[in-house]
């Protein structure tokens, strides 16, 4: 009896053995594993959601602005179109019209508007240097050299622009014809005709930035001074004093100023009333008269819209047929 007693005292004492590897241990591991994990993909998952709306947003908030902001510049054209539009007194085109003013800022509910007109016909249209039959005109072509002259650009690139021009495959002294343009890394053709654009004048041999530009860009661009647009004649009331210098190797520097000071006052009514300038005499006039006019057809207009940060510009050419107006040109930059 005593040692039956003894046996189970013993029993009662011995130690608990737990077993750690057990299967219930092993998924209760398991399962706080795989819950870190949801909870890391989940934490992920919201902050790459929420840098994608943020995104979203900001994409959708510059197109906006961008929108507007193109509206804005296309109400400058239209603001432009009409004050074109409303000049009665077509006989004649100076720079004390409406229309060639200096227009302020116009402020509007949300952003801002900038817009001014350019007479291109105060401008050498380069494509004048085409006679009728397709030749090039040698008045118009010492006319573009003096042009280059004054502007201190080497007058030889005159031949390159006037082999781009004329429709024969001859080279001149100074130019260069489809062997040059067609052996390119990027080749294409001699276009053997008129610009479509003044900005085609970088696709001429030897043309870049500094020619187009000037190298200090005090002088302003090319395009300040030729254009693809008008009749050929060039407006003594809006052209500038180097344009004037171009139209005849007598009118110098102060010559030039001399016009400029006179339609300050008066501007010219017609094409006689330059005789009334002092130093422009009979013979003078008599050689410069059929490249000259007092009225224009074609207009640029460059306008800018502005919302924040956001700016749209619309450029856009007008030529004019009595009260009519037509678009020849527009570009969104």
């Amino acid at each position: 009896m005593k040692r039956r007693q003894g046996e189970r005292e013993k029993r009662g004492k011995s130690p608990i053995h737990r077993f750690p590897d057990s299967p219930i241990n092993s998924q209760r591991g398991m399962a706080l594993v795989l819950t870190l994990v949801v909870i890391t993909i989940l934490a992920v998952l919201v902050l790459e959601f929420n840098y994608l709306m943020r995104v979203e947003a900001e994409i959708s908030g510059n197109y906006r602005d961008s929108l507007k902001s193109y509206y804005l510049a296309n109400s400058g054209i239209n603001f432009a179109y009409l004050l074109l539009r409303d000049d009665d007194d077509l006989s004649c085109d100076s720079l004390d019209e409406d229309w060639a003013l200096a227009k302020p800022p116009v402020a509007m509910e949300e952003g801002a508007i900038t817009f001014h007109i350019i007479d291109e016909c105060g401008k050498i249209n380069i494509n004048s240097l085409l006679g009728k039959e397709g030749k090039v005109d040698k008045k118009k072509k010492v006319m573009l050299e003096r042009l280059f002259e004054v502007l201190e650009i080497d007058k030889e690139l005159v031949d390159i622009i006037c082999d781009w021009l004329d429709e024969d495959d001859e080279v001149r002294d100074f130019g260069t014809e489809d062997d040059y343009y067609s052996n390119l890394e990027n080749p294409y053709p001699c276009k053997n005709g008129p610009l479509n654009t003044i900005d085609e004048l970088f696709l001429l041999k030897d043309f870049n930035d500094e020619v187009f530009y000037g190298k200090e860009k005090e002088r302003g661009s090319l395009d300040s001074y030729l254009t693809v647009y008008g009749d050929g004649k060039v407006n003594i009331n809006t052209a500038p004093s180097i344009v004037l210098q171009a139209l005849h190797s007598d009118i110098d520097e102060g010559l030039a100023q001399e016009i400029v000071k006179y339609r300050e006052d008066r501007p010219f009514e017609k094409i006689t009333d330059l005789k009334e300038v002092f130093g422009i005499v009979d013979r003078l006039y008599n050689k410069i008269s059929p490249l000259i006019t007092v009225k224009s057809n074609s207009f640029s207009i460059f306008s800018q819209g502005a919302l924040g940060e956001t700016r749209k510009r619309i450029k856009t050419i007008l030529e004019r047929q009595g009260k009519s107006l037509e678009i020849k040109y527009w570009r969104v930059m």
